[in-house]
């Protein structure tokens, strides 16, 4: 500004242009690191909202990552930071769900800088696309490709492990859970190695050796949900494979219904329905209307096993009054049939009728195939005359040879189908079973 006009000086032409050349280079650089920052800045705030590889929240700041690192990459492509942007949009994008486009980006990257320093990282994070894609194949390859690497041979090992488990190849997945035994994991490392370690022994039917590997699970645990449904896998081991003692032990003191139901069971495969009864009674005080439901329908269960068919489907009609999902659902079914039986069972106006197809009620719904021979017998041994009686014997041939398979005793029956009935359409049917074995 001149002192004695007040007026603004204009510098030379010259000498503005040269003086400003820097500023604006240094500008344009702020600029470009700015972008860079702030991309760099949202990926960071949004691994702040993921928990073991998974977004436990709102997708945004990944939405901003990957914003502002397709702006780095498509004004400055020649910067130092290109890698680190699309490293950035390929991790955003596999965080929110987006696998395709998270594999593509991970696989340009890889591609284009083997030598950036995020280059183990995005192939653990490749790995993790293909894995949740169901790309097992490719998962492996990338995982077997981080275990020479010191920072992510144990995640890649335990996602080896669980890409295994998932493709069923347990030979495989017991060679990988050998070398992770040799290695010092963290407690959350070996969480999650012992997980899948345990699953896998549980789908071999290793049962032991799995309530060992669940055992030292529930060790390491300390989250009480988490707890309580290891307990329960647990508890549900032990009564599977008939170890009543240890379940017994195991279940002493728990009052939470889950267990409760368990040791119900566990009495009446000891055959102590009392105990059994009074645990279920117990549990119709539950404030959980599903519980309740539960409760009456393995009352009904334990009705019906004694014969006790109207006490059964008073049970089974008080489960299925009750929100109590599946088991009001089966409760509705199971007195339904109950009731139909009842009415077979007490109809006197045509008892072969009435008793075939109560037999076809024990075969096809309650699936109690020896009662349901013992009453398809007593049609044709009773009522041979009849229409019923043909049908029955022709149901008893068919069950004995397709179900029990018992070629001796069909071949019996298929004689007495045509000695008794041989015009029929049933002893036709019996020729062409017999002659398409033949064949």
């Amino acid at each position: 500004m001149d002192k004695n006009s007040g007026k603004i000086k204009l510098l030379p032409y010259r000498r503005l242009s040269h003086f400003n050349i820097p500023f604006f280079i240094l500008l344009l650089s702020c600029a470009y690191f700015n972008t860079f920052y702030n991309a760099q800045n949202y990926f960071n705030e949004a691994k702040k909202t993921v928990q073991n590889d998974t977004l436990t929240y709102s997708s945004e700041l990944f939405d901003k990552t990957i914003e502002k690192a397709a702006a780095v990459i498509v004004k400055y492509p020649n910067s130092r930071y290109v890698d680190d942007a699309i490293f950035m949009m390929g991790v955003s994008y596999y965080y929110k769900g987006d696998y395709p486009r998270a594999i593509e980006r991970l696989e340009f990257f890889l591609e284009n800088y083997p030598g950036s320093k995020w280059y183990n990282e995005a192939k653990y994070f490749q790995g993790l696309a293909y894995y949740k894609s169901d790309r097992l194949n490719k998962a492996i390859i990338a995982f077997n490709e981080l275990m020479d690497s010191k920072k992510f041979k144990k995640k890649a090992g335990i996602m080896l492990l669980a890409s295994y488990y998932k493709d069923r190849n347990f030979e495989a997945l017991d060679r990988i859970a050998e070398q992770l035994l040799k290695e010092r994991l963290t407690r959350k490392e070996r969480l999650a190695f012992l997980k899948i370690l345990g699953e896998a022994q549980y789908d071999l039917k290793k049962y032991d050796r799995a309530l060992e590997t669940y055992n030292m699970i529930l060790k390491l645990t300390s989250l009480p949900e988490e707890k309580r449904d290891l307990k329960l896998k647990i508890a549900r081991i032990y009564l599977d494979i008939d170890k009543f003692d240890e379940c017994a032990k195991f279940l002493a003191g728990e009052d939470d219904p889950e267990f409760k139901f368990i040791l119900a069971h566990l009495n009446t495969k000891m055959n102590d329905i009392p105990s059994a009864k009074e645990i279920y009674l117990e549990l119709l005080d539950s404030k959980q209307p599903e519980h309740i439901a539960r409760a009456y329908y393995e009352l009904g269960e334990l009705s019906e096993k004694e014969d006790s068919i109207e006490q059964a489907i008073a049970y089974y009609d008080s489960s299925a009054n009750r929100p109590g999902g599946q088991y009001s659902l089966l409760a509705k079914k199971r007195s339904d049939i109950l009731k139909k039986i009842n009415s077979l069972v007490s109809d006197t106006t045509d008892i072969a009728r009435a008793r075939f197809l109560l037999a076809e009620t024990y075969y096809t719904e309650i699936k109690d195939i020896p009662k349901a021979l013992i009453l398809y017998d007593s049609v044709y041994q009773n009522f041979p005359k009849s229409i019923w009686g043909p049908k029955a014997l022709y149901a008893r041939f068919w069950i004995t040879k397709n179900i029990l398979k018992d070629d001796s005793l069909s071949q019996l029956l298929a004689e007495k189908i045509f000695k008794e009935y041989s015009n029929t359409e049933y002893a036709q049917s019996v020729r062409n079973i017999l002659t398409q074995e033949e064949k």
